[in-house]
């Protein structure tokens, strides 16, 4: 077969007599060309093709894979597939046998892999991770929605010392905010980010809540009631509960419609069922009361606002959703804490405000809305009501006391003695 370059026109040419475009080309090896096939507009399947020959062309140095990054080389790091089942649109097992394990394969990767069977695969599996001496580094592929990811966080048992786990996301849910964030928001892009992509400090940011808050488990098939159960992380057994959030946290009515949505029948309708639960509440036309202070971290000053609110909302990522852009300044794996709030409006102007976020972030701009970069948020929460006092962080929904506070701090790089890194 003869030398394998890169033409003019956006084609990889090897052979004789075989072109393929440069957009479907995944990685080219010392003894492979590996690309996408586009049988399929969902999940694209590996194809291998053998190559000989030198490799020449300089648009080709961007594909070349002369060996194995360290997070994929089982000699350097353990490497584990996990696959939500039930994530988005339940198309894990097919990424897994078109373009993953195809993959490793052809790489020779050694891997293990868990397909999750129940609500707690992914905790106990997180909680499972070990450190000893002899092991080696953690490298967990994770194809999933973003909840599965805050799973996997904020399950990690504490240790004492400080080692690294490295996490590559494909994404697999509903609407895969981190990595839509990260313009990686494909199959494709984070399969090329997971051969290709260098590992960076995932900096989640957290939120503290008082011990005597509850969490809501949702509805589901099996238990159709939901419940209500005291919020427990793997902090100490006393004093205020930690919680890492990748995503979001959230009061007012964004915690509302969240909370309000996760049932078997909204989920049912994918992220729209955001859309039917968030006009339910907007015609509710309620407020939300309780100071909330937050620090500047442009100023450095504390400010204060008393409330009515109606919308707060406290993000590391610019889109919680693909082209819903709610705070388009924001970086994500910095660290930095944006902030977005609402006083208390009519439904149809907070609606009006909303919309513009799918225009690219338009709603910063309004003289309503306060959008800052913070270092930390406190709020005070005043409401009898308890549907009034949830909190959404990550899609969880926490319910706290009457007058207690959360406080919301930007992002910290080591998560109960671990580092979290994430493939970009």
């Amino acid at each position: 077969m003869g030398d394998t370059t890169v033409e003019n026109d956006g084609y990889l040419k090897f052979g004789d007599n075989v072109s393929v475009p440069l957009e479907s080309v995944l990685a080219v090896t010392p003894s492979a060309l590996l690309s996408y096939s586009s049988e399929t507009l969902h999940v694209p399947s590996l194809v291998v093709t053998p190559i000989e020959g030198p490799l020449t062309g300089e648009d080709i140095q961007k594909y070349l894979l002369p060996g194995l990054p360290t997070h994929l080389d089982p000699s350097r790091s353990r490497i584990t597939v996990v696959n939500s089942s039930t994530a988005g649109a339940h198309r894990g097992q097919e990424v897994y046998a078109k373009m993953l394990q195809p993959l490793l394969e052809a790489l020779n990767i050694a891997h293990e892999y868990i397909l999750t069977s129940s609500p707690s695969t992914i905790s106990e599996f997180a909680a499972s991770l070990s450190v000893t001496e002899s092991a080696l580094p953690h490298t967990v592929i994770l194809v999933s929605g973003d909840t599965s990811i805050h799973e996997l966080v904020n399950s990690l048992t504490p240790i004492s010392s400080t080692e690294t786990i490295t996490l590559a996301l494909i994404p697999a849910g509903s609407g895969n905010a981190l990595m839509t964030s990260l313009s990686l928001g494909t199959i494709t892009a984070a399969v090329f980010a997971l051969v290709h992509g260098t590992p960076h400090p995932l900096n989640p940011f957290y939120v503290t809540f008082p011990e005597d808050s509850n969490e809501v488990i949702p509805p589901t098939i099996h238990d159709p009631n939901g419940k209500t159960v005291a919020l427990e992380t793997p902090d100490l057994l006393s004093g205020p509960r930690k919680i890492f959030a990748l995503v979001v946290a959230s009061w007012g009515i964004h915690a509302a419609l969240v909370g309000d949505s996760d049932s078997p029948e909204y989920r049912k309708l994918g992220n729209d069922r955001f859309k039917k639960a968030a006009a339910e509440n907007l015609a509710r036309n309620v407020a939300w009361h309780g100071p909330v202070r937050y620090t500047s971290a442009v100023s450095g000053r504390e400010e204060v606002v008393e409330g009515p609110h109606s919308y707060l909302l406290m993000t590391s990522l610019s889109s919680l959703e693909p082209g819903f852009k709610i705070a388009p300044t924001a970086e994500p794996l910095s660290g930095k804490l944006e902030m977005v709030h609402l006083p208390f409006l009519s439904g149809e102007e907070i609606m009006r405000l909303l919309m513009l976020a799918y225009q690219n972030g338009k709603h910063v701009h309004e003289k309503e809305v306060l959008y800052e970069e913070v270092e930390e948020v406190h709020v005070a929460v005043h409401e009898e009501e308890e549907r009034m006092r949830r909190w959404c962080v990550d899609g969880r929904i926490i319910i706290v006391p009457n007058g207690a506070t959360v406080a919301v701090h930007k992002g910290v790089e080591n998560i109960r003695g671990w580092n979290m890194q994430v493939v970009v």
